[in-house]
This record gives structure tokens, C-alpha cells and sequence, in this order.
């Protein structure tokens, strides 16, 4: 009987199923939007019987067990982060938003290494089974991989960025893949390509030498000994993307390369009574533009254009915008509800909702297309750029352009997001899309997370081209010597050619004088 129930528990049982692994993530950077979706995994993480150390800035809010946050200060890198408008991020071009992402690489290693806690990791603190860390700015952290001895996890609260694939073998190539950094989407014209091709080659040039001087950083903090950070980063075990082929594109992916898009997503709730109340049976509008650089840093001029638009249509609106940071002679309608902070999933799924006035960060856009909501796009920089152009073309969008907007064109475009029902339709085919996958995206990354426990690291999954030099990936020296096959067998024939006309005229010449 004994024997039964220990065999039936067996079968009963998930195989897949690990436990009890502790798990390091060293996040320095205080990117709100970025610890969102992370922190997400990691209280999952959590609730599947791992520990989970985090290095982080941000403080604990709410204590979930298992999950040890362990704070660190660097005044220096937060003031980075806080000095930000609307117009300066809009005027960057990707010349100027590469050296920003990573500001002052070197000194960035060097502040983020100064707190003892990140000593105190590297000097034979507890034994980890694996280090997640984020692909952005500090590849200098993946020498914590090697200094423990760890398999490590990639993640990216983005899409794919240019030096993210090829540090797994990816391929990326630029004729239809878009970049991070740009504003092309599928089906390029040859202008779009040409730009394309041009920002993924200087994007990954200067990706390789900041990577030199951040390795100089890491072997004065990890020691000299350290191989290296392209051997190790190349050695990463998986490689998790804040993407999905419904609402991005379809392009090839080697194993350890797991699409997450939307994992910071939860079942929507009831709304709170404020705003229950403020909605009741009417259609609204919602108006959030992020916190990275907000709304309340656009020139009131545009600002008032916005709100005297939205006074005129008459629909109820909810404003995520911090009040005691307006213009104070901004005219705010009464039909608008301001507010600091919303829960936007479930403002974004009330069934109320007529579109969503956004800036196209990443997570938002995913969260409105979860709940098959219209957009009215007004990215600022970075990505969102080509989250705009994405959602413009999938016909569920319609896009601003900051330096000119004026308040007919404010006008045109939201009355067109309201009266023809194609940006609804459009949206509600791309959500079933976006939702009509095997597992949800929280359970497909830590499910590749647990393989990669249960498989120590799990190389089987790694492409052999991280082995490859970047002429031999792309197959030049072959090329070379094909080329050079081709030039000896021309070159040969050239001379028998020759040499065969010379004895033919020789021959001539002979049978003339005869």
C-alpha cells in the first residue's frame, strides 16, 4: 500500500516541478517601470518555493515572503534619472540616446560596485543556483556570474535590443527585423532599411566599446582573473524578452530565446469607488503619459490644446498627472478627473473606455492591447518610437507628433478614434491574439527559469553560433576564400587564354612570311 501511494504521488506530481533555489537579482538602476515587471517574476518566483535576493534601490512596499530585498544608495545615479522633460527626451536623437543609456558607463560600474552589499555578494556571501540580471546598461554585473560560479538569466523589460540577440546567437537581421533604437516597422522601404542597417551597425559598435571600458571597471572589482564579460554574457542560459509576435512581429529565435511580453500582467479588478463613481454609466477617456519624464513637463501651450480638445468632446476623462506639478495657468476642464495614480490594467479593461491618450511605453502599450483598447500615441524617445509606429499600423492607433501638435490635429484624431469603429475592431483582434498563447507569459519564463535549475544552467539550449566570431557568423571567410577560388580559376583561365591567342597570332605571323 505504501508502495502505491509513493508511486501515485509520483505520477501525480509535475515533473517540471523544482523547489527551494536561491536566487540573486542585481538590478541598480532605479527604472520604475523596469522593477515593475521584474518584481513580478520575482514574487512568482516566490510563490513556486524559491528565495529570491534582490540588490535594488527601490524600498520595500509590501513584504512577501520569501523575497529579500536588499536596498543600496547611489544618490549619484538617481539624479541621472530625475532631471528629465518631455521636450529633452523628444529632441534625443539615437546619436545622443546611446551615451544616455549609458551614462557615463565607467563611473556607472564603478558607483554601482561602492555599496558594501555588492561586496558582500562577491566576497562569499550565500551560495546562489542562479543570478538574473537585466540587459540595459551594466553589462559590468555579469561578473557576478563568474565570481560565484552561477548560471545566469537575461531579461529585458523591452524588446529585443540590438546587442541582446548576439549575445545569444540570435538572429537580427536588420532587412526586416526592427530596432529598438528606430522607427521602421516590417515591410521596410529601402530608405527604412538603409536607416535601419545603419543605427543596428553603430548601436552595436558602440555597444562593443563600452563593453572594453566596463570590463576594465569589473576586473578592478572581481580581479584580474576575470575572462572576458563577452565569454561570459555569451554563456547566459536564457534570455527572457518583454515581447510577443502578435503585438511586435514574428521573426526567428533560437531556443533561449523566451518571448514574455505582457508578464507583468494580472486579472484586471473592480474599479476603486473614486473612480467607479467619476465614470458611472458614461464613456470616458484615459489620459496617462508614464512617469519616466510625465505630463506636466509639456509646454502648457500643448497641454491646454489637449484639455480644451477634450472639454469640446464631452466625454469624461481620467488624468494620471501629478496636480500640484501643472502649469498654474493651465485651464484643467471640469470634465477631467485628476489624479496621482491610477490602477491603470483596470481602467484600461473598464468597458466604458473609448481609447487611451499614452506616450507608448512598453508596458502600457501591452496592457492596452490586453484589454483591446485604442490608442492616441505621443512617444517622447527611446522605444517608444516604434511602439507607436507598431500600434499605428496594426490599425489600432493614431499617432502625435509633440513639436506639432496644435489643437486641430488633436481634434482630428481623437474624433476619428471615437467615430470609426475600425480602431475598436482592431483592437479587440489583437488582444485575443496577444492572450491566445499555451501558457501566460508569468508561467512561460518561470517554467524556463526552473528548466534551466533542473538542468544546471541548461547549455543545451545555447546556439552554437556564441562560439562563432562575428566574420565567421556572417560567413565572410568563406567568402574570402570562394573569392579567392573564383579569382585563381579566372586568373587561370585568363592566362591559358591568353597564352593560346599568342600562339595563334605567333602561328599567323609565321604563315604570312611563308
Amino acid at each position: 500500500m505504501r508502495a502505491c501511494i509513493i508511486l501515485s504521488l509520483v505520477l501525480i506530481l509535475p515533473l517540471e516541478r523544482v523547489e527551494n533555489a536561491k536566487i540573486l537579482s542585481v538590478l541598480p538602476l532605479p527604472t520604475v517601470s523596469h522593477f515593475i515587471m521584474f518584481r513580478r517574476l520575482f514574487e512568482e518566483l516566490t510563490l513556486r518555493g524559491h528565495e529570491v535576493d534582490v540588490v535594488t534601490p527601490f524600498r520595500e512596499s509590501r513584504k512577501v515572503p520569501g523575497l529579500n530585498i536588499i536596498p543600496i544608495e547611489m544618490p549619484a545615479i538617481y539624479e541621472k534619472f530625475s532631471t528629465f522633460t518631455m521636450e529633452i527626451l523628444r529632441s534625443l536623437s539615437v546619436h545622443s540616446l546611446m551615451p544616455m543609456q549609458f551614462a557615463d558607463h565607467v563611473n556607472l560600474c564603478e558607483v554601482c560596485f561602492a555599496p558594501d552589499a555588492m561586496k558582500n555578494i562577491r566576497d562569499g556571501g550565500p551560495k546562489y543556483d542562479l543570478i538574473i540580471l537585466e540587459i540595459f546598461s551594466l553589462d559590468c554585473l555579469f561578473g557576478y556570474a563568474h565570481a560565484l560560479q552561477t548560471p545566469v538569466v537575461s531579461i529585458t523589460s523591452s524588446v529585443d535590443l540590438p546587442f541582446g540577440s548576439s549575445r545569444i546567437g540570435n538572429p537580427d537581421n536588420p532587412a526586416y527585423i526592427s530596432n529598438y533604437f528606430g522607427t521602421a516597422v516590417p515591410n521596410m522601404s529601402l530608405l527604412e532599411r538603409l536607416h535601419n542597417v545603419f543605427t543596428v551597425v553603430q548601436v552595436k559598435l558602440m555597444h562593443f566599446w563600452i563593453l572594453q571600458e566596463q570590463e576594465k571597471e569589473a576586473k578592478k572589482f572581481f580581479g584580474e582573473d576575470l575572462p572576458p564579460l563577452n565569454e561570459i554574457i555569451a554563456n547566459s542560459s536564457l534570455l527572457l524578452v518583454n515581447s510577443h509576435f502578435s503585438s511586435n512581429q514574428a521573426r526567428p529565435t533560437v531556443p533561449n530565446f523566451i518571448e514574455v511580453g505582457g508578464l507583468h500582467i494580472d486579472e484586471p479588478k473592480s474599479l476603486e469607488k473614486q473612480f467607479s463613481d467619476f465614470i458611472g454609466n458614461s464613456s470616458f477617456i484615459y489620459f496617462g503619459l508614464g512617469t519616466y519624464a510625465s505630463a506636466e513637463t509639456l509646454p502648457i501651450q500643448k497641454l491646454q490644446n489637449i484639455c480644451n480638445v477634450l472639454e469640446e468632446l464631452n466625454h469624461k476623462v481620467i488624468w494620471k498627472v501629478d496636480a500640484k506639478k501643472l502649469p498654474k495657468n493651465l485651464i484643467v476642464p471640469k470634465n477631467i478627473f485628476i489624479v496621482k495614480w491610477v490602477p491603470q490594467l483596470d481602467i484600461l479593461c473598464h468597458p466604458n473606455i473609448l481609447f487611451f491618450i499614452t506616450h507608448n511605453g512598453l508596458m502600457g502599450t501591452q496592457e492596452a492591447v490586453y484589454c483591446g483598447v485604442p490608442m492616441l500615441s505621443i512617444p517622447t524617445f527611446s522605444d517608444q518610437f516604434l511602439n507607436a509606429k507598431t500600434m499605428v499600423k496594426k490599425g489600432l492607433a493614431l499617432e502625435l507628433n509633440l513639436e506639432y501638435l496644435t489643437k486641430q490635429e488633436v481634434q482630428l484624431k481623437m474624433r476619428e478614434l471615437i467615430e470609426n469603429p475600425k480602431f475598436k475592431e482592431n483592437a479587440a483582434r489583437l488582444s485575443q491574439q496577444f492572450k491566445d498563447r499555451p501558457r501566460k507569459p508569468l508561467d512561460e519564463a518561470v517554467y524556463w527559469i526552473e528548466y534551466v535549475l533542473r538542468h544546471k544552467g541548461a547549455p543545451q539550449l545555447q546556439s552554437d553560433a556564441i562560439n562563432l566570431y562575428w566574420y565567421q557568423y556572417y560567413l565572410l571567410d568563406v567568402l574570402v576564400i570562394i573569392l579567392s577560388l573564383m579569382s585563381i580559376l579566372l586568373g587561370t583561365v585568363y592566362i591559358i587564354i591568353r597564352k593560346l591567342i599568342n600562339i595563334s597570332f605567333r602561328k599567323n605571323t609565321k604563315d604570312k612570311v611563308l
